[in-house]
């Protein structure tokens, strides 16, 4: 929010923007102002609308990318392990630990 999105000057009003219960990760409100937001998370602030994708840029850091809300409501995975589990029951596990 502070550093990335200037939409606080400092720590404190980071804090109050967090606790105020404004922003969500991956559509889950976060009051931690330390939650750690990874690849291909979606960041929506929900007062002024805006919705934010956490994308790496060319030289490996991590970018802030604006989506429409319609594509928000999407999380892209990529696919790290596909088996078969127990009774045949296809599995895969994502980049973020996901098992669908």
């Amino acid at each position: 929010l502070r550093n990335r999105l200037k939409y606080a000057l400092t720590r404190k009003e980071t804090s109050f923007i967090c606790q105020q219960r404004l922003v969500k990760v991956d559509g889950k409100v976060r009051t931690d102002i330390r939650f750690p937001a990874g690849l291909m998370d979606v960041v929506s602030l929900e007062k002024t609308g805006e919705h934010f994708r956490m994308i790496y840029d060319v030289k490996g850091r991590y970018a802030i990318h604006r989506i429409t809300g319609e594509e928000a409501r999407m999380k892209l995975c990529a696919v790290r392990k596909q088996g078969v589990g127990a009774k045949g029951i296809p599995y895969l596990v994502t980049h973020d630990g996901r098992t669908i």
